[in-house]
C-alpha cells in the first residue's frame, strides 16, 4: 500500500528552475525567498512547510517580475495581445505547461474572463501580463497538486499519466517536465509501469539529472557548510577564502563521478582518489596537477579514501580551534546509520573542552563518558567521531596532535548490524562500507529526498524493495534513483479526506 501522498510545494531550487524552463529565466528569483525548513536535512518535505505571509509577499513580488519580463518578449504570444481568441489559445497552452497538466474547459474561461477584465481597466499587454502573473501564483503551479485517480477515501489509485511526469521530473530532475514526458503523459505511455521506467532511463543519462543529483547530496552531506567554514588564523594560516572553495569544488567533483561515472556507495566510501589541482594538492601535501585545472589524483589509501576523508567535510564538521569528536561522529550517526541522539539536556554546558597542550582531544573529551547526563549520547557520537583524529580541524593529516601522540581508535554502537571497533578513518569508512545498515540509510535517505516526504510504517515494503533493488544494482546510485521510480509509493496514492 502506498504511503501518504500530501501536496508538495516547489522548493526553492524547484522554483528557480520550473521558472527558467517555463519562462527562460535565469534571475534565480526564489534566492529572496525566506529560509526553507529542514525537516532530516532535506529542504523539499511536504510536512514541514509552511507558507508565511512573507513567502506569499515574495510569491507576489517574482510573479510581477517574471509576467513583465515575459511580456516584453516579442515571440510570447505569436499574435497580437488585442486578438482574444489568440489569448485564450495561449491562455490554453501555456496553463498547461504551467500546471504540469491540461487545463479543464472552466479553468481557461475564468483565465479568460480575468483577462478581459483586466483589459478593460489597462491596455492588452498589460492584461495579459496580468493573466500569467495571477497563474503564477496559482497553487496548481506553486503546489504540486495530486488528485487523480477517483474513488472513496482510503482506497488506493494509480496517479494520472501527468501526475506521474510531474513527480518523475521533480524526482530526477528538480524542475517541470520537459517536452518529451509531456508527450508521454498525453500518449498515456506512463499508464505502465514499463513507460515510467523508459523515460526514468531516459533522464537520469541527461545532464539535468546532474544538478538534482547534485542537490540530494549537497543536503543530504551538507555540503553548503563549507562555504562557511571559519579557522584561526593564528593556528590555521593555510586555510583561505581560496581553498574553502577549492575544498567544495572537489566534493562536488568527487561526487558527480561517482554517480555519473559508474561508481557505487562502496566508490563514496572508499574510493582511492579524488580531483584537484595544484593549489589544493599543495595545500593537502600530495603530489597532484601542475595548473589550475581539476584533475584525478591517486591518493594514499592508508590515509584517505572516500567521502569521509575529504577535507571540506573534516574541516566543517570541527571548531574554530580545535577538531570535533561530537560534530564528525554525531554526521556519520544520523547520515549514514540513520539514527539522531536525543538533544542534550536544558541545563547541561555544551561548550566544548578547551585546547590544552598537554591533552590530547580524546583525554579532553573523556568527561563526557564520565558525566552520567552526558554519556548516554555521546557514546553514540565521541568513539565514531574519535577516529578521525589524524585529520587536524581544516581537515589535513597530522601525524601528532602538537607533541601528543595521537589514538584515532573508535567503535560504532547500538546498531543492528555495524557495531564493532575500529583504528582511523579509513577502517571506519571499510565498516561503512560494507554495513547492511548504511546501505538500508541511503536507501532511505533517497526516498525521502525523491518523494519529499518522511517514510511513514506503512512504507515498510517500499524500503525493503528498493534496498533489494540497490543491492541487486551493486549499490549503484544510478539504479537506485531509477528503482525509486518504479515503486506503489511513487505510482499510486492513498485517497484522502472526503471526495472532491
Amino acid at each position: 500500500m502506498p504511503g501518504p501522498s500530501p501536496i508538495r510545494r516547489l522548493s526553492r531550487i524547484e522554483y528557480n528552475n520550473t521558472v527558467a524552463d517555463l519562462l527562460g529565466d535565469s534571475t534565480h528569483p526564489a534566492q529572496a525567498f525566506p529560509d526553507e525548513e529542514l525537516a532530516l536535512g532535506f529542504t523539499n518535505n511536504a510536512n514541514a512547510q509552511t507558507t508565511s505571509s512573507l513567502l506569499i509577499e515574495k510569491y507576489e513580488n517574482a510573479a510581477a517580475n517574471l509576467a513583465t519580463a515575459a511580456v516584453a518578449k516579442p515571440d510570447l504570444l505569436g499574435c497580437d495581445a488585442a486578438d482574444a481568441a489568440c489569448v485564450k489559445t495561449f491562455i490554453t497552452k501555456f496553463g498547461q505547461k504551467a500546471y504540469r497538466r491540461p487545463l479543464a474547459s472552466d479553468e481557461v474561461d475564468r483565465l479568460v474572463a480575468f483577462y478581459n477584465t483586466s483589459k478593460t481597466s489597462w491596455d492588452a499587454a498589460t492584461a495579459v501580463k496580468l493573466t500569467i502573473q495571477a497563474m503564477l501564483q496559482s497553487p496548481h503551479f506553486l503546489y504540486r497538486v495530486e488528485a487523480g485517480g477517483a474513488g472513496t477515501p482510503g482506497s488506493v489509485a494509480r496517479l494520472s499519466s501527468y501526475e506521474l511526469a510531474t513527480r518523475l521530473s521533480y524526482a530526477l530532475w528538480g524542475t517541470m517536465p520537459d517536452a518529451t514526458l509531456f508527450a508521454a503523459a498525453e500518449a498515456k505511455e506512463l499508464d505502465t509501469n514499463d513507460g515510467v521506467l523508459k523515460q526514468a532511463q531516459r533522464m537520469i543519462a541527461d545532464p539535468r539529472a546532474k544538478q538534482s543529483v547534485g542537490t540530494f547530496f549537497e543536503q543530504w552531506l551538507d555540503l553548503a557548510k563549507v562555504a562557511n567554514i571559519e579557522k584561526s588564523q593564528q593556528l590555521f594560516p593555510q586555510f583561505t577564502p581560496q581553498i574553502r572553495v577549492l575544498l567544495r569544488k572537489e566534493q562536488d567533483t568527487f561526487l558527480s563521478d561517482v554517480v555519473f561515472g559508474g561508481g557505487n556507495l562502496n566508490t563514496l566510501l572508499l574510493a582511492n582518489y579524488s580531483f584537484m589541482n595544484k593549489d589544493l594538492a599543495a595545500y593537502y601535501g600530495v603530489t597532484g596537477p601542475s595548473g589550475d585545472q581539476f584533475e584525478k589524483v591517486t591518493l594514499d589509501s592508508t590515509k584517505r579514501v572516500g567521502v569521509l576523508t575529504a577535507g571540506g567535510f573534516l574541516a566543517s564538521s570541527a571548531k574554530v580551534d580545535q577538531t570535533s569528536p561530537v560534530q564528525r561522529g554525531l554526521f556519520v550517526r544520523e547520515r549514514f546509520l540513520c539514527t539522531t541522539p536525543p538533544p542534550p539536556p536544558a541545563n547541561v554546558n555544551t561548550t566544548p573542552p578547551a585546547p590544552n597542550p598537554d591533552l590530547t582531544t580524546r583525554e579532553r573529551f573523556a568527561q563526557h563518558e564520565a558525566s552520567p547526563s552526558c554519556s548516554g549520547c555521546h557514546k553514540l557520537m565521541d568513539p565514531i567521531g574519535l577516529g578521525f583524529e589524524q585529520f587536524d580541524a581544516t581537515g589535513r593529516w597530522r601525524a601528532m596532535e602538537g607533541t601528543l601522540a595521537i589514538d584515532a581508535s573508535g567503535e560504532i554502537v547500538s546498531t543492528l548490524a555495524t557495531n564493532g571497533k575500529f583504528n582511523g578513518a579509513v577502517e571506519l569508512a571499510t565498516k561503512l562500507a560494507g554495513s547492511t545498515d548504511v546501505s538500508a540509510c541511503v536507501v532511505k535517505q533517497w526516498f525521502r529526498y525523491a518523494y519529499g516526504r518522511s517514510e511513514a510504517n506503512v512504507d515498510s515494503c517500499t524500503l525493503a524493495s528498493l534496498g533489494t533493488t540497490f543491492g541487486q544494482g551493486q549499490n549503484s546510485f544510478q539504479t537506485l534513483v531509477v528503482g525509486l521510480t518504479q515503486t506503489d509509493a511513487f505510482l499510486y496514492r492513498t485517497q484522502e479526506g472526503a471526495p472532491k
